[in-house]
């Protein structure tokens, strides 16, 4: 019959107490029942020319800042061309192919190279974790067809428009320029002026 000691017994106490936490969150933050994340655009199957906007939905909880823990809430990730599940408490990973929103941000500007693209959406919480259960959306495909000569012509206005905006919006305010002071001699006529003198002076 194996005898436990109490010096044992303390010991077997102190391991199970510190791997405790662990072992509790080894399996990532809860997150909220009917969670559902989910692309508001573009749409599965749809096709994209250059850079587009990708709108990111998400119900039954909310988005805040990496590092904010708040219950019922995580941030963002976009998974591009990502083929492999992750699993509940998993670390998201950072790279190009898992793009971080971490600043809360529900909307995002892309560029992909032309041809067939995978994305998906996988919200973190404050620790860039999966949660348990994931609250991970369906994958989209798209197509990135190449823009035009004169989607770029177009695209590069706009760019430099908004440069030249910013620049002049940066520049420091030009003085106006100095008014000389008026006197009452400078408005008086030298017609008037003679025929002032003549009066007081008793010629006329």
């Amino acid at each position: 019959m194996l005898r436990i000691t109490s010096r044992r017994f303390c010991l077997i106490l102190t391991i199970s107490l510190a791997l405790a936490p662990s072992l509790l969150s080894a399996k990532g933050t809860k997150s909220a029942k009917d969670a559902r994340v989910y692309f508001i655009s573009p749409a599965d199957g749809e096709t994209v020319s250059g850079p587009f906007i990708c709108r990111f939905g998400l119900r039954n909880m909310g988005v805040t800042h990496a590092g904010d823990d708040f219950a019922g809430s995580g941030h963002h990730h976009l998974l591009i061309d990502v083929d492999e599940t992750m699993q509940a408490g998993e670390a998201i990973p950072r790279d190009k192919k898992h793009i971080h929103y971490a600043a809360g941000e529900t909307e995002a500007r892309i560029e992909l190279p032309p041809g067939k693209h995978t994305l998906q959406l996988v919200l973190g919480d404050t620790k860039h974790i999966n949660f348990d259960p994931p609250v991970v959306s369906e994958k989209i495909m798209i197509t990135v067809g190449k823009s035009s000569g004169e989607e770029q012509a177009r695209a590069t206005r706009s760019t430099n428009e908004r440069r030249k905006l910013m620049e002049r919006a940066a520049a420091p305010a030009e003085p106006l320029p100095l008014q000389p002071t008026v006197t009452p001699e400078m408005t008086k006529s030298p017609e008037s002026s003679d025929f002032i003198s003549r009066v007081f002076s008793g010629t006329r």
